[in-house]
């Protein structure tokens, strides 16, 4: 079993804004676990995981990039998808994850390893 984590990415007011969950003071990343002996895909467990925090459609998901972040010494690969509606997604995953500005996650975004990232062009 793997961990994969994952955000969305939207913005408002020229600032962006990350899907995470919150666990006691601190944010984290969504994550989802892979099991390859299932013939599981890292891309596949994310998306189920999302969509069995709620009714997700996923037509407006664009997937943007790929990197890795640290998490508990961990190095996990970091699916990042654009979105324009952040109000729908909060409400349609129950309010159990939430958008939150880049200005107030300087320590989760520190985790992100931008060496890493591979963008996804259309």
């Amino acid at each position: 079993m793997s961990l994969i984590a994952a955000t969305a990415i939207a913005v408002k007011d020229d600032l962006p804004y990350f899907l995470v969950e919150k666990n006691s003071e601190n944010y984290q990343f969504f994550t989802a676990k892979m099991h390859r002996h299932n013939h599981d895909t890292s891309l596949g467990a994310v998306l189920r995981a999302f969509k069995a925090l709620g009714p997700i459609d996923f037509d407006q998901w664009r997937l943007g990039e790929l990197t890795s972040v640290k998490n508990n010494n961990t190095l996990m690969s970091l699916y990042a998808f654009e979105v324009s509606d952040m109000s729908t997604i909060e409400s349609k995953l129950d309010h159990k994850l939430m958008f939150v500005p880049a200005n107030k996650l300087h320590k989760l975004l520190e985790s992100v390893q931008t060496r890493a990232f591979v963008r996804f062009e259309e």
